[in-house]
Parts: structure tokens; C-alpha cells; sequence
């Protein structure tokens, strides 16, 4: 066979390949519909992530506990026992000796967990807003509304010294509503790009919930300064962290361009910010989310195939100053740990889907 055929034949395969993957792409997108009706994506092109020096990253090491389907946050009472939730709605206890029991059924999907000073567990519940489940068990509803909207996506929390609980709501546009029980709702709000939460302040006093800030970019973790003038806020879509300081009412990007996905925040016991980090995929920063074609194809594709049991999505914890200065990133997670929670010395990792909690020697 001449030259000139062998290259017609390989222009011809390449031309039926390239129009078979555009007809492919047309048909999807004509026959399959976002997940909501309004989606119109917003554009926005993610930095590559700030290094970090090569002494600040250690590789971490973790022992693992059995536990619950997919414990994301973690809280451990006086005497030691820790508590979790599952995607089932179920919180159950741990005791030190390993055994594990139901503690109580909040249904949803409990997200954020912390002890009030009167040793109630309050519950960030995905689905049901903001609970509190006391000594024995029993479940009482504190808040599913603020500013005359339903709380859709209560999330990470943490309690100040008032007994006020300071918490997120992640989204209003992506959550059980909408999506029903999926793997991760974050997902498709990275692909959405558009902000979609709120930072809310339960008065345990009044029992009243006000809105803090809203247009926030799927707001996750949350976390006070140790003297609770300020609020650490995880924007994970925006792959950053916001302090809002509480006297003067006013926002600022503390760390910008995280090497990874922000989720569970955390103050450790010397004023230090505990970051879990998902790996972030240069793939989806570089193709998907720079281009509105990228982000209307992610979003028709099932969200099994970018989360999922077989294939847990991998991370880190940074650990910063109280300034936002870097001091250490322990990688090598896998999976990746939903929050980390200090603990006499050690850290507990939560998991978004796997069993286990792990914990870790702070260091």
C-alpha cells in the first residue's frame, strides 16, 4: 500500500473517531438534563496550589478503628468515648475498649458533630438542619430555617463559649433535595461554580437563627480563634480559607490557592488550624472547571464515577499558624480524612464513605 493511502486510511480513522466522540458529546447533552433546572455555571480557573517546603511534608501515618459506613465528623465526650455518624442517620458511640453501640437515630445525614457544655451532642444534619441529641438519647429539632429559607445543607460546626453554635450551610442548589443520596454533594457544586451558602449562628439563648454571611462558595468547615473574635470558613469549591471577624463584621481570604479541596477545619490545642485536605485532580482544574463545555458535560455524567467506594478519593491535613502561615502538610492519606478532630494528643480522621476512623499522634 502507498504512503498517500496509509495516510488517507489513518485521516479517515481519526475523522470517524473525532465525529463518533462528537456526536457522543451532542447526544448527551441534548438527552440528559443537569441535576437542577437553572444551571448556568459559572466560570472560574483554580491556581495551581501554593507549595509547601519540601522539610514542612511528612508523610502521614494513621490507625484505624472500626466504625460506622461513612463517618464524617467525630466527637469525644468526657470520658473518652467517641461518637460518629453514618449516612444512615445514625449516631452511634465507640468505647474505649472498641465496642460499638447506637446512641441515637437523628435521621438525614449527620455531617457535624460537637458536645455543648451541658453535654448535649449538637448535630449538623444534612436533610434536617441543626439538632441536639442529649445524654439519653433523645433527639429535639433546634433550627431548619434562617432568614425565611430552609437550612438544606447544615454541615460542619463548632460551639463558642456562649453556647452559640456557629455553622454552615453548604448549599441550596446541591444536597438530598435535589440529588437525593448520592456520594458527594460537593461535586456537582465545584462543577456549578456558583455560590450557593451561607455561614449561620444558632442563639441557644433565644433559640433563634440568624444568617451571617450568604453567597459563600460551598462553605464546609468552620472553626473559631482561640480568643472567638474571628470565624475560620472553609470555601472548598474556592479552594480557600475565609476569616470573618465577628466585632467588625468583614470577610477576608486568609489562604488562597490551597494545594487541595478544604473540608473539616478544627482548632488543635496550641491555636493552630487543622485543614482536611482532599487531593486536588489536575485534570478536572485544567480541562473541566476552566470551560463551560467541561463543566456542562461533568455535570450530566453519574457522580459514581468521580466518588466511589472502590476508587476513595485521596488527601492531606495541612496544619497553619493562626495567621494563615503554613507549618506542616501530612500527605499521603487515602482515604481521604472529612475532618480532623484533637483529642489528648492524638487527631481522629472522619471519612466521607469508608468505615473507618483513624486517628493519628498530633505532631
Amino acid at each position: 500500500m502507498s504512503l498517500r493511502r496509509v495516510l488517507r486510511a489513518v485521516v479517515v480513522g481519526v475523522g470517524a473517531i473525532v465525529l463518533a466522540s462528537a456526536l457522543a458529546l451532542g447526544v448527551l447533552l441534548v438527552v440528559v438534563s443537569p441535576p437542577v433546572a437553572d444551571f448556568d455555571p459559572e466560570g472560574w480557573r483554580p491556581g495551581p496550589g501554593f507549595g509547601v517546603d519540601r522539610r514542612s511534608s511528612v508523610n502521614a501515618t494513621a490507625v484505624t478503628v472500626d466504625a460506622p459506613y461513612g463517618p464524617e465528623d467525630i466527637a469525644v465526650d468526657r470520658s473518652g468515648v467517641v461518637y460518629t455518624g453514618d449516612r444512615h442517620g445514625m449516631i452511634r458511640r465507640i468505647r474505649p475498649d472498641g465496642s460499638i453501640e447506637a446512641f441515637a437515630d437523628v435521621g438525614g445525614r449527620p455531617l457535624g458533630l460537637a458536645f455543648d457544655r451541658r453535654g448535649n451532642l449538637i448535630v449538623a444534619n444534612h436533610g434536617r438542619g441543626l439538632q441536639a441529641v442529649d445524654p439519653d438519647g433523645r433527639v429535639r429539632l433546634l433550627a431548619d430555617e434562617a432568614a425565611g429559607r430552609p437550612i438544606l445543607f447544615a454541615n460542619d460546626l463548632v460551639i463558642d463559649s456562649v453556647g452559640a453554635v456557629w455553622f454552615s450551610d453548604s448549599s441550596f442548589r446541591y444536597n438530598t433535595a435535589t440529588l437525593g443520596d448520592v456520594p458527594s454533594y460537593l461535586v456537582p457544586d465545584l462543577v456549578d461554580g456558583r455560590a450557593a451558602g451561607r455561614l449561620l449562628r444558632y442563639d441557644a439563648r433565644t433559640g433563634l437563627t440568624e444568617q451571617v454571611l450568604d453567597g459563600l462558595y460551598f462553605p464546609n468547615g468552620v472553626a473559631l480563634t482561640a480568643d472567638e473574635t474571628a470565624v475560620w470558613i472553609a470555601e472548598s469549591t474556592r479552594y480557600r480559607i475565609l476569616r470573618y471577624s465577628i466585632g467588625e463584621r468583614r470577610t477576608d481570604v486568609l489562604v488562597d490557592d490551597v494545594p487541595g479541596v478544604p473540608d473539616g477545619l478544627n482548632r488543635d490545642a496550641d491555636g493552630s488550624i487543622l485543614v482536611a485536605l482532599y487531593d486536588r485532580t489536575p485534570a478536572l482544574d485544567d480541562l473541566i472547571l476552566s470551560t463551560a463545555l467541561g463543566r456542562h458535560v461533568m455535570i450530566r455524567l453519574p457522580n459514581s464515577l468521580f466518588v466511589n467506594e472502590d476508587d476513595p478519593l485521596t488527601g492531606a491535613i495541612l496544619v497553619l499558624e493562626a495567621t494563615g502561615v503554613v507549618r506542616r502538610l501530612h500527605t499521603g492519606l487515602d482515604p481521604a480524612a472529612t475532618n480532623v478532630v484533637p483529642h489528648e494528643g492524638r487527631w481522629y480522621l472522619g471519612a466521607l464513605l469508608t468505615h473507618p476512623v483513624r486517628s493519628t499522634a498530633a505532631r
